[in-house]
C-alpha cells in the first residue's frame, strides 16, 4: 500500500491540508517508525513533515510522493544521527526507555543498513514500484534491486532456522 490509498496525483491544492493530513497521518506514522524502529521516533518525524508541508501546501504539486521522500529522507537523517551516537557513546543507556517492541522480522529489518530497509519497507510495506522507491531514496531502480537483494539475502539467513 502506498502513503495514500488513492493514486498519487497533483492533488496539492484539490483538497485541504486537513484532509489531506487525515487521510495520510496513520501510514505516514506507521513507515517512519518501521524506518526507524521506533514509534516515538516515528511519530515525530511523521509531524516535522506534515508541518513542514502545511507551510507550502499550495505549492506542493504532487504532496504524497513529497510525502513519501521526505519520511524517507528524515527517517535516514535519524538513523545516521542514531548510529553516531552508538558509536561515540557507547555508555549511553539506551535500554532504559520503554518502546514498543516489533516481532522477530521487524527487528531483522531494523538491523538492516538503513538503504536496504528503507527498500524493504517501501517495497513490502507502502508498495511502491522500484521506480518510486529509487526516487524516494534519491537512486536509480538498478540500486534499489541489489539493495533488495542483498536485504534478502541477509533477511534468510538471519531468519531461517
Amino acid at each position: 500500500m502506498s502513503i495514500s490509498s488513492e493514486p498519487a496525483t497533483d492533488r496539492g491544492s484539490s483538497i485541504s491540508f486537513d484532509d489531506f493530513y487525515s487521510d495520510v497521518w496513520p501510514r505516514a506514522f506507521r513507515l517512519a517508525s518501521f524506518l526507524t524502529h521506533d514509534t516515538q521516533v516515528g511519530e515525530d518525524i511523521a509531524q516535522e513533515v506534515l508541518t513542514a508541508m502545511s507551510r507550502r501546501w499550495e505549492a506542493l504539486e504532487r504532496p504524497e510522493a513529497y510525502l513519501q521522500r521526505a519520511v524517507t529522507n528524515e527517517s535516514w537523517k535519524w538513523n545516521r544521527h542514531a548510529r553516531t551516537v552508538a558509536r561515540k557513546l557507547p555508555l549511553l543507556d539506551r535500554d532504559s526507555r520503554e518502546e514498543l517492541r516489533f516481532d522477530e522480522l521487524a527487528d531483522a529489518i531494523a538491523r538492516l543498513p538503513f538503504r536496504q530497509r528503507a527498500v524493504v519497507v517501501l517495497r513490502y510495506y507502502a508498495d511502491l514500484t522500484e521506480t518510486d522507491i529509487a526516487h524516494a531514496l534519491n537512486c536509480r531502480p538498478g540500486t534499489v534491486k541489489s539493495l533488495a537483494s542483498r536485504a534478502l539475502a541477509a533477511l534468510s539467513k538471519e531468519i531461517t532456522p
